[in-house]
């Protein structure tokens, strides 16, 4: 496990609809929320189970796997990786059901960002003294969608960054909504402004590179 991060992390949280939230780090302990909120939308995005960022190049694709068996494959990465302490996110509840997702973690665990078309063509010189960490998706119940549980999420993910000595933060939000609603997978751009983001480069013309420091 990251030095500072509890295996499990409860926080009451208010949104301006006056939902109450609670948030928990991902783990053993919390993967059969996990697991319960992801195969009720069918491993979300094509039956990714958030496992895409982990790996350096779509590997699934060239051992032609069945696309059912390529689904239970991810399903059973994601939770050998959380089970190793190489996953990271946060789950926002609304009572006991996990109604919300952020995937967030140190760049070492998310290497499939480096490989991108437009990532890799930045002149990114690494900072040595700072850490890199990255926030990679998002996902919201639909019955929960404009009610703040990305916000939430968002916020959560930071102070879990914070409490683990801090660093630098990515974000890889769309410019537009021309690729649709899954393009939102990444936030948006405005949610990050309100969390003190800059903006740090284009990634070609429908994404935008954003950070912030945190001590």
């Amino acid at each position: 496990m990251i030095k500072g991060t509890p295996a499990t992390k409860k926080i009451a949280t208010s949104t301006p609809t006056r939902i109450n939230y609670e948030v928990k780090e991902l783990s053993s302990t919390t993967w059969p929320d996990f697991e319960k909120f992801f195969a009720k939308h069918n491993g979300v995005q094509g039956g990714c189970w958030c496992t895409f960022y982990h790996h350096q190049e779509g590997r699934l694709l060239k051992e032609g796997l069945e696309r059912k068996d390529a689904i239970a494959l991810n399903r059973k990465q994601k939770k050998a990786l959380v089970k190793r302490d190489r996953s990271h996110g946060i789950l926002v509840y609304a009572g006991d059901q996990a109604v919300g997702w952020c995937q967030y973690g140190p760049k070492e665990e998310l290497p499939r960002i480096d490989s991108g078309r437009n990532y890799s063509k930045l002149d990114l010189p690494p900072d040595q003294d700072r850490k890199l960490w990255r926030l990679t998706c998002f996902f919201v119940d639909r019955d929960f969608r404009k009610k703040g549980v990305a916000r939430v999420a968002l916020k959560a993910a930071l102070d879990s960054i914070q409490r683990q000595g801090g660093g630098i933060v990515e974000a890889y939000p769309p410019t537009s909504k021309e690729g649709g609603s899954w393009s939102l997978w990444f936030g948006t751009v405005a949610m990050f402004e309100r969390e003190g983001f800059k903006a740090h480069a284009k990634l070609g013309e429908k994404h935008l590179l954003m950070r912030k420091a945190l001590a």
